[in-house]
């Protein structure tokens, strides 16, 4: 019987967490504060796979774990932009185009998370020719993205 109610008690306290977890989601600045931070560690993962490409710095298992950072970002990458939150609130660099063309941008975002997902397996198989050509299609929809929906 402890055992349940210990059970309740911890899933009692997550609802509260997740709760307070999206009374802050709704907060125009922490979400722009927290799209950035995200995106800047997918970006950081990025600069690292470039990096055993190019100079060959680092191992197969660190491409592994930035190819699994950048996958999580693009996972999450849907439920960064509500509305009020395009250029001109606090540091946004997201253009109002992202909510005026909302299909094209989840087509961006789906292309993302499908390139992502492409790199995960790439790199599972250690093969640097084919995580050069994964991490080009996923550097390509962050490009495409951004030339259209960042300023």
């Amino acid at each position: 019987m402890k055992c349940i109610q210990g059970l309740l008690i911890a899933g009692i306290m997550t609802a509260g967490v997740l709760t307070a977890g999206v009374a802050v989601a709704q907060d125009p600045l922490a979400v722009i504060d927290a799209r950035k931070t995200e995106l800047k560690k997918a970006g950081g993962a990025m600069k690292a796979i470039g990096g055993f490409l190019k100079d060959g710095t680092g191992t197969v298992a660190d491409v592994q774990t930035n190819a699994a950072t950048i996958d999580a970002v693009a996972k999450a990458f849907p439920g960064w932009w509500p509305t009020g939150t395009a250029v001109g609130v606090g540091k946004s660099e997201a253009k109002p185009g992202i909510w005026e063309n909302a299909d094209d941008f989840k087509a961006k975002t789906v292309a993302f998370q499908t390139a992502s997902a492409d790199l995960v397996k790439a790199a599972a198989g250690g093969d640097k020719a084919a995580i050069g050509a994964a991490m080009g299609k996923v550097g390509g929809t962050c490009k495409t993205c951004h030339e259209t929906y960042r300023e």
